[in-house]
């Protein structure tokens, strides 16, 4: 396990700073040529620059496993799962409308910021595997069991809009699939390692937040 985990560790490093690189090398272009961009355009390209950055980060010094999704799926799934839409990014283009940008835009914003808080509170729990390293149950983890597949999604549909294409739906509709299935994966490696997961998840939901709780059940008093 920890041959594999030591070996996908390098792997991953290597892919995210290569996106990394190609993250930032716009941003370098735009302050020495001075091109003219918005303000939201460039913090967002700040934001995700660094969110590859704070992945790159979390898998170096992330904790070792204690358990381990086991065969192939779902490793497949969780690698297609996590750059699908990356490669999305190069097979389509750009929708030519600045009210579409603009709500991707912000919608990709909002997205890369919460994941970055996510990624944050996580901390060394990161992995792109199905791998059990240390329960989380606090912070976002305390409202929903996947706060960063939530703020992935919301980036996903930023990405939709910003390429809309039946291509670009199909695979944003491929990535949402594969982030559900990798999610009842992890759930499954969770409760198979940290006895106390049973309780967390009939405490806290999935994906959308509780905003109201259930009012008790008041039984009658008898005489």
């Amino acid at each position: 396990m920890l041959t594999e985990d030591f070996i996908g560790r390098i792997a991953i490093v290597f892919v995210l700073t290569i996106l990394v690189v190609l993250s930032a090398a716009p941003l370098v272009f735009y302050f020495q040529q001075g091109t003219t961009v918005s303000s939201l355009a460039v913090v967002t390209k700040v934001a995700s620059t660094f969110l590859l950055f704070l992945q790159i980060v979390m898998t170096i010094g992330r904790l070792p496993p204690k358990g381990t999704a086991r065969g192939l799926e779902p490793r497949v799934t969780s690698v297609t799962g996590s750059f699908v839409v990356v490669a999305a990014m190069f097979l389509t283009s750009a929708l030519d409308s600045e009210v579409a940008q603009l709500m991707a835009l912000f919608l990709i914003f909002v997205g890369t910021a919460g994941s970055i808080f996510c990624l944050y509170w996580l901390g060394r729990s990161f992995s792109v595997m199905a791998t059990a390293r240390r329960l989380v149950t606090t912070g976002p983890y305390s409202m929903v069991r996947h706060p960063l597949y939530g703020c992935e999604a919301v980036f996903v549909v930023g990405m939709i809009i910003s390429h809309f294409s039946a291509l670009m739906l199909a695979l944003g509709g491929l990535q949402f699939l594969l982030q559900y299935r990798r999610a009842k994966i992890e759930e499954a490696i969770l409760r198979e390692t940290f006895p106390e997961y049973d309780e967390y998840a009939r405490r806290v939901p999935m994906l959308v937040p509780r905003f109201f709780s259930a009012p008790q059940r008041r039984h009658p008093k008898i005489n």
